[in-house]
């Protein structure tokens, strides 16, 4: 059986008064490898509640003994909840406005394709699965921090340990970062892993803020992205971690930069994503410096928004480098971008050593602000 957010083989109750549509609406969904039971009304789609917990409902406002708003608002407070779309004949922007207020996670209106049926389900299950895993995060890290003083001394070692092992060296390419928070924990983050043995997905991101909100905003964009990452599309993987934050971020009153790229060790091309980040340096050699002048907004600040995808190509010997603005506290010259970065930095014989260099000074003295930073070059053949 696949995953929960690759939909095939998870169970599904379809809550629906027409039968001869809801036994349509199973078959096509059985075809596509979904476990579909019906339900004719309300009450038999309650008996059906109690029996099983659906990680997904497709259900029909107009019911004969009652409204799909009344179930919706139950399941909706279920823990875990499972994920709701609104099958509806009645096509009215304001109810489904309103189905999705009260927690729907999308409104159809009948006649809904097959394939329309099929991707709302499968996208349904693949949202949940992402906040599901954001809600065990943050359930995870509010417990330790309330158990004893001691605990945000452990919180810390958590999300260290959430960070990937620095250097990493593999086909033909090297990358490493230096990480140092300003307080027990952080809202900086820096994360890589290798989809493929050709690819290597790395990010570096910047909460607004600081402390234990920023931390648990900072385990949620983590999250995210890394369930994303499976998507061939970056910029719809980067749309879908987006949503996914939206309501944390709301509610937080919070916003994220970030620097998400792919490097293809095979060609040397890079493909990324700059979402308000802006600090970042492409070393050619040991003398020549680029700037990626393709930018989007940071996640969080606008709805809606679109990220663009920038590439640039890294020959043997060149080096990318990004860091958190908690870099320019240190060293305030590189926040004028056409300035160099520094020649110890440079000559560096590997990059490890090239950020533990830019980032001297920051753990010993006190910082305002986390300083991240990540390199990565290709090597010489």
């Amino acid at each position: 059986m696949a995953s929960e957010a690759g939909g095939r083989g998870q169970r599904l109750l379809i809550v629906e008064d027409e039968e001869a549509l809801a036994k349509a609406m199973a078959r096509t969904l059985r075809s596509r490898g979904f476990e579909a039971d019906i339900a004719l009304t309300g009450a038999e789609a309650r008996q059906r509640f109690g029996a099983f917990d659906y990680p997904l409902v497709l259900m029909d406002i107009r019911l004969p003994d009652e409204s799909g708003y009344g179930l919706l608002s139950e399941l909706y407070k279920k823990r875990p909840a499972p994920a709701v779309v609104m099958i509806s004949g009645v096509d009215d922007p304001e109810l489904g406005r309103a189905a999705v207020e009260h927690g729907a996670y999308g409104y159809f209106v009948k006649p809904v394709g097959a394939t329309e049926m099929y991707l709302a389900a499968v996208n349904a299950l693949r949202r949940r699965s992402l906040e599901l895993e954001y809600h065990a995060n943050l359930e995870r890290l509010e417990s330790m921090v309330a158990e004893r003083s001691d605990q945000m001394a452990r919180a810390a070692a958590l999300q260290a340990g959430m960070l990937p092992a620095s250097p990493l060296r593999s086909h033909g390419f090297e990358v490493a970062a230096h990480f140092t928070p300003a307080r027990e924990i952080s809202g900086d983050f820096y994360d890589w892993h290798q989809p493929d043995p050709r690819f290597i997905a790395f990010t570096l991101g910047d909460v607004m803020g600081k402390g234990l909100p920023a931390a648990i905003m900072m385990a949620t964009v983590r999250a995210a992205l890394r369930g994303s990452a499976r998507l061939e599309d970056m910029e719809e993987g980067v749309n879908l971690a987006a949503k996914v934050m939206a309501t944390a971020l709301e509610v937080n009153h919070a916003y994220v930069t970030l620097f998400h790229g792919v490097y293809d060790s095979e060609t040397g091309d890079l493909h990324y994503i700059d979402a308000g980040h802006g600090y970042a340096r492409l070393l050619r050699g040991s003398t020549g410096q680029d700037l990626l002048s393709q930018r989007s907004a940071p996640i969080g600040i606008f709805p809606d928004s679109k990220f663009s995808v920038g590439t640039a190509h890294l020959d043997p010997g060149d080096t990318l480098v990004v860091f958190s603005d908690g870099l320019i506290d240190l060293r305030p010259d590189l926040g004028t971008k056409d300035v160099h970065l520094p020649y110890e930095a440079r000559l560096a014989p590997n990059v490890q050593e090239l950020v533990d260099v830019l980032a001297q000074g920051s753990r010993s003295r006190e910082l305002a602000d986390d300083v991240t930073v990540l390199a990565l070059r290709r090597l010489q053949d």
